[in-house]
């Protein structure tokens, strides 16, 4: 838009609201008021008085930065492996299969999500404190629940538990 538009279209509008702000009074023939913008017989041209206005309310800058309130401060106070136990031997019999079981106190946020790690690496994730494993290989295990953020960020971890999975081996084979 050029200057020129511009200012015709502003001065077009200011003579608008001009014409706009014109009231006529007059009485009909039982001496009712009658209120209009158009002149008529024996009407007197009304000054109408513009309203008053009151500034808003701008608030003074804060000091301090108010805390989010989507966020409100959140901490998990505890996240410990009941079962199985430290230590523990996974007999042959059970085949490598084990119930992973934990308590986090509070509950799990909706942002966040439960990790079941062994010996470090991600072995199951989800929203339960319950995971059940099979097929475990033999050997020692250390698994550990940890709960970690959207970014990945750790929050919180269980203690570490080492258990030893015991599983029948061909080479040693009874009778020969």
């Amino acid at each position: 838009m050029t200057k020129k538009t511009l200012m015709s279209l502003i001065l077009l509008l200011t003579a608008c609201t001009s014409l706009a702000t014109e009231v006529y009074i007059s009485r009909d023939a039982n001496g009712n008021v009658i209120f209009s913008d158009k002149p008529g017989q024996n009407s007197e041209k009304h000054a109408v008085k513009e309203l008053p206005s009151i500034p808003a309310y701008v608030p003074p800058p804060s000091a301090h930065q108010p805390a989010k309130v989507n966020e409100p401060s959140f901490n998990y106070t505890s996240l410990s492996i009941i079962t199985p136990s430290n230590g523990q031997d996974i007999p042959t019999g059970f085949a490598g299969n084990v119930e992973v079981s934990g308590v986090l106190s509070p509950g799990l946020r909706e942002a966040d999500t439960l990790y079941l790690l062994d010996n470090g690496e991600v072995l199951r994730q989800g929203r339960q404190t319950s995971f059940q494993l099979t097929n475990l290989s033999r050997g020692e295990h250390g698994l550990q629940l940890v709960v970690r953020d959207q970014a990945g960020n750790t929050i919180i971890s269980s203690n570490l538990v080492t258990i030893y999975v015991q599983r029948a081996s061909v080479l040693n084979r009874s009778g020969r």
